[in-house]
């Protein structure tokens, strides 16, 4: 890990941990993407398997002659749908099959036969949302023998806890999903770019402590995507930098030679003009002779 400057602020999520996170939320919201069709569907199949049941049931009840299936065998047939009451609509003839406590008030009436995709999603959701001990629907479904329609009375009650099992699968499955998506997907993302980029932040962090130094340029992996390039630009970048700071470092060193040279052979001749000045005052002839010389040679 790389240690933060002083006076830096060291984030508190790094980019994996924001990758697991977006990762986790992505999954999460492709989960309700799926359920809330699959909620709705799954209350259709619930209602479509009591009007099958009862369609079977009507055709039994309409078979016996009128007033012959005993009641306790109706309610017996009733209570395998789970409706309070089965009854068929044939031409301008609409007969009761069977009836066993009837509620006293419908909550919802429900047509399959002309019943769109989007009203099947608000309805499911109502029915999870709304539903209440003594709500009571009406189902209308196909007939059997040519009939106009079949109509049951159902509780809805059991169809709304069949519902809420049904979504709690799906979010505890949604959750495995999504915790195994996730730590599969940020593995690999991991392991193929968020520890490059960690390699290479590194290196930037240690070249910029000690530029001149060669061991501090990044060696480059050898990987021929993006990655791969930008260690190469990096490494190229590094070596050019440090080429020139070396340079630079030589160019300052040589002028500070140059420099202290320079001070001394001002001392020098500095002393030497002193000298000369002296000799020139001299009487001496030979003294006399040489001292033009000398000065013209300083």
């Amino acid at each position: 890990m790389i240690e933060a400057e002083p006076g830096t602020r060291k984030p508190r999520i790094g980019l994996s941990g924001k990758l697991l996170l977006l990762t986790i939320v992505f999954v999460m919201v492709a989960e309700i993407m799926i359920y809330v069709p699959t909620v709705a569907n799954f209350r259709l199949n619930w209602l479509n398997d009591r009007l099958a049941a009862a369609h079977t049931a009507a055709l039994v009840l309409d078979a016996a002659p009128s007033g012959m299936v005993p009641e306790s065998l109706a309610n017996q047939i009733l209570r395998s749908i789970g409706a309070y009451a089965v009854a068929m609509k044939m031409g301008n003839q609409r007969r009761l099959l069977a009836a066993s406590n009837m509620p006293t008030s419908i909550a919802q009436d429900i047509d399959m036969r002309n019943l769109t995709w989007w009203k099947s999603i608000v309805d499911a959701f109502d029915t999870l949302l709304m539903c209440k001990p003594g709500d009571n629907i009406r189902v209308v479904g196909a007939a059997p023998m040519g009939g106009d329609f079949l109509e049951i009375i159902l509780d809805e009650v059991p169809m709304c806890k069949a519902m809420w099992t049904f979504s709690v699968n799906i979010l505890l499955l949604s959750l495995a999903l999504s915790c195994i998506t996730a730590m599969l997907v940020f593995l690999a993302l991991h392991y193929l770019f968020v520890r490059p980029m960690w390699r290479i932040t590194r290196n930037m962090v240690a070249f910029r402590a000690d530029p001149e130094n060669p061991s501090r340029v990044i060696s480059e992996s050898g990987r021929r995507d993006e990655i791969g390039t930008a260690e190469e630009e990096l490494g190229a970048m590094q070596r050019e930098l440090a080429s020139m700071l070396h340079q630079q470092s030589r160019l300052a060193a040589l002028g500070l030679a140059v420099s202290k040279i320079n001070h001394d052979l001002r001392n020098l001749l500095a002393s030497a003009q002193l000298f000369s000045d002296q000799l020139s005052t001299s009487p001496d002839p030979k003294v006399q002779r040489f001292a033009p010389k000398l000065m013209h040679a300083l």
